[in-house]
């Protein structure tokens, strides 16, 4: 949706709309049908009382001690708590057959040296055993000892991230807003999107998922994240306009909100997308999992990995994804498939190299760009007026001849050598083309619904270059201990696309009560074609320096500098500047951070999109500020936090005679509140809420001054929570999302009305034939509500998406 640059592809379609190949009853039966069959084979039934006594079915197959251990808390219904490196090291034989709680545990503790103790009846801390305790350290294991990170068990909380040139840092430490999202929350919640696993965070606005036009309507705190650099993957740059990158390959994602300035260099000061790629393991991965969407649209992946070789210095990672059906617009498809391995050697205890690559494909027909609600309902007319009411999110507007799709390759590799105990040297590279296939219209609709359609016809090709060299390390002043950062980084993106060879086609008009299918006009232009146009190539060279000083225990202070010379050769500038960042950290109390931060961003100008009247138009660089405080509270079951935040930007719009200018200044203040608790064994919730203040400052036109930036919220709300159900393996799941009215006229004139959207999902956890098994069920958007999606700084909307079912199994063997 939204401010759309050209695009096409070369696609396999058809002319003939296709029924959906299985009903929403269909799906329900096969979800209550499924579940049931499982609940009655043999399985393990979790417990979630305490007595002694009591005999469960327990299933813990053989591994690392602390997966043992989680999967153990979790068949028993315990939380578990202690020092993660008690369990460094250690492996366990597994658990079958039927034990009381205490039995179950002690057998797996057995000879680990690790003895426990409940502090309630479902709390179990973890103690070391005595010196005269009889205890064998079972043989070296290169593990994660943080079992219960991540996990529902523990409210899906992470303790650290890898925040861009800091490197790995724990959360609580860390001076900014971030959240994460593990590998066990994407799969729990189904999520084939951003969309779906942004969902439980207010400071994300609501956005499409990809199963309709392109997902560019990703918001972070009101505003969208660069095209040229906003999205990483393992720390390193790759560019692509929408956010479909496939969630299957990857182990968890991160979310920076606010300024990434010294952490990740050039970009929007809104935020940064951080994925993480799966790699190699020390203990084999043999997974499958299914998911049928309720329209008939069927996924399989699978996951493989593990080690080789003398002393296992060999390991990889396959993971391997397909999935074709309907789509939920009523004449839609969809067809997705992509690839990825991850490979590592230890070339000796100190020095390890890395490489992986990222093949994805995917494509959608029947899928409308956006609507641009006029009062002529005329094409070319950009005044927005009053849109018509929000209408049914899988109605299609258009034939299923029209499409959207795109393709990335992606490659890095990188090498560690960690010099000493002290120092570590980190070479990386990464390589990435995206290409954008759009065969698509836009809707000038008025408020009775009556339209014209114009479809674009055209394919982009986004590339990005990118090498870094950081050196971390450890060294002390007097009192002081100080964690160093060194690097330098060279990043160069390309952007192209097909203008002048595909022919755009005019249509109408029409009704959206009543769409009308238009016969197809000409034909869509092909991938090949891509490099026809070259319209962007920008060079960044940046070296920046760190200093996290711990001042005793309780006080941290950080100092960031990063300077970078931007060269944008159409834009016919050469520009550098150096940005600083400073942040302090202060720990009064255990599990309390206080932090205030400072962040400036040196920012790429802006380019008018496509459909402005002065497309292709490059402007100026720009220095973003953002100043942000915080409170961070971790506790044994709960965590909560608290941001507020100031930030300054430059303002680019569109004005009602579709030319789009840079000018002037958007200030966002903004609250942002999140916590996480597990609530006993059966209860974990999960709720944060952020209200913006997105506003025109230092604009040329008065009239605009005070006036709030298009199609942000000024209040959103998150709620989500899960249930252990006593005495069975079923786990209930719920959410809720509240988004405010938005504007869609720079007046502030015309908005768009609020919503709330309803999540209802079950799981199923236990096993088969002694192999774990796992199936999920997942509804969104409950009552089916229709709604407006809209974009930041834009007038332009799209339907949202309707109710959607889920059913999804996964074993591992």
């Amino acid at each position: 949706m939204l401010q759309s640059f050209h695009t096409n592809a070369g696609a396999i379609r058809s002319n003939k709309i296709r029924p959906r190949k299985a009903p929403l009853v269909l799906a329900m039966h096969l979800a209550i049908k499924g579940i049931a069959l499982a609940a009655t084979s043999s399985v393990v039934m979790p417990l979630t009382a305490q007595a002694a006594i009591e005999q469960i079915a327990f299933n813990v197959p053989a591994g690392k001690l602390s997966s043992a251990l989680n999967r153990f808390s979790e068949q028993a219904g315990l939380y578990l708590t202690g020092n993660g490196e008690l369990t460094a090291n250690l492996n366990s034989s597994g658990l079958n057959g039927s034990y009381s709680v205490r039995e179950g545990l002690s057998l797996l503790l057995q000879g680990t040296g690790i003895s426990y103790r409940f502090s309630d009846d479902r709390t179990v801390t973890l103690i070391r055993q005595s010196a005269n305790s009889a205890a064998t350290t079972l043989p070296t294991l290169f593990v994660d000892t943080d079992a219960l990170a991540g996990s529902a068990a523990n409210a899906y909380r992470v303790e650290a991230a890898s925040i861009g040139s800091l490197g790995n840092l724990s959360l609580q430490n860390t001076p900014y807003s971030i959240e994460v999202y593990s590998r066990e929350q994407m799969d729990n919640l189904q999520a084939r999107s951003l969309a779906d696993i942004t969902k439980t965070d207010a400071s994300v606005g609501l956005s499409a998922g990809d199963l309709g036009a392109e997902n560019n309507a990703f918001m972070i705190r009101g505003i969208a994240p660069d095209f040229d650099t906003g999205q990483k993957l393992d720390g390193l740059n790759l560019r692509s306009r929408a956010k479909d990158l496939p969630l299957e390959h990857m182990e968890q994602v991160e979310i920076l909100k606010g300024a990434s300035g010294f952490l990740y260099g050039f970009g929007e000061p809104g935020g940064i997308i951080s994925y993480r790629l799966k790699r190699p393991t020390d203990e084999p991965v043999r997974s499958v999992s299914t998911q049928l969407m309720d329209t008939g649209l069927l996924l399989v992946h699978t996951d493989l990995g593990g080690r080789f070789g003398s002393d296992d210095r060999f390991g990889y990672r396959i993971n391997l994804v397909g999935e074709d059906g309907d789509s939920y617009l009523d004449n839609g498809s969809a067809e997705r498939s992509s690839a990825s391995i991850a490979l590592d050697w230890r070339i000796t205890p100190a020095v390890t190299w890395e490489f992986d690559a990222l093949t994805a494909h995917s494509e959608r027909t029947a899928a409308a760009g956006g609507i641009v609600p006029n009062a002529s309902g005329m094409i070319g007319d950009f005044t927005i007026a009053e849109p018509l009411k929000p209408i049914d999110g899988s109605k299609a507007l258009f034939p299923d001849w029209s499409y959207y799709g795109s393709r990335h390759e992606i490659v890095g590799t990188r090498v560690n050598w960690q010099i000493n105990d002290d120092w570590d040297l980190d070479l990386a590279y990464r390589y990435s083309n995206n290409y954008r296939l759009l065969y698509s219209p836009y809707l000038f609709t008025n408020a009775d619904g009556d339209y014209s359609a114009y479809v674009y016809n055209y394919v982009n090709k986004f590339e990005s270059d990118q090498a870094q060299i950081k050196l971390a390390g450890k060294l002390q002043t007097g009192f002081i201990d100080h964690e160093v950062t060194l690097g330098t980084s060279l990043l160069e993106t390309v952007s192209s696309n097909s203008r002048g060879i595909g022919s755009d086609g005019m249509y109408g008009p029409g009704n959206l009560a009543n769409p009308t299918m238009f016969d197809e006009i000409g034909s869509a232009v092909h991938r090949s074609d891509a490099d026809a146009t070259e319209y962007s190539r920008v060079k960044r060279r940046e070296l920046f320096a760190s200093d996290v000083a711990h001042l005793g225990e309780n006080l941290d202070l950080i100092l960031g500098l990063r300077h970078g010379q931007l060269e944008d050769e159409y834009g016919d500038y050469d520009e550098s500047a150096t940005t600083p960042t400073l942040a302090a950290v202060y720990r009064p109390i255990d599990g309390l951070s206080l932090y205030a931060s400072y962040v400036e961003a040196f920012v790429q100008g802006n380019t008018a999109p496509n459909t402005a009247a002065n497309a292709g138009e490059v402007f100026e660089p720009m220095i973003s500020e953002q100043r942000e405080l915080g409170l961070k509270l971790d506790r044994e079951r709960w965590s909560a936090n608290l941001a507020v935040f100031q930030l300054n930007r430059g303002q680019g719009y569109t004005d009602s005679n579709n030319v789009y200018s840079q000018d002037g200044e958007a200030l966002y203040e903004g609250v942002e509140l999140s916590g996480k608790a597990r609530l006993g064994s059966q209860w974990m919730l999960a709720a944060s809420a952020m209200w913006l203040d997105p506003r025109n400052e230092k604009v040329s036109d008065a009239s605009l001054k005070g006036k709030h930036v298009q199609g942000v919220a000024r209040k959103q709300f998150r709620l989500y929570g899960e249930y252990d159900v006593k005495n069975s393996p079923f786990v209930i799941t719920g959410g809720a999302q509240y988004t405010g009215k938005r504007p869609l006229d720079a007046n502030n004139d015309i908005y768009v009305g609020s919503v709330t959207l309803y999540d209802l999902g079950a799981r199923y956890e236990g096993s088969v034939s002694n192999l774990p098994l796992t199936l999920r069920l997942n509804i969104d958007n409950l009552t089916d509500e229709d709604y407006w999606l809209t974009s930041a700084g834009s007038g332009y909307i799209a339907q949202g998406t309707p109710r959607t079912i889920k059913l999804g199994a996964q074993i591992d063997f």
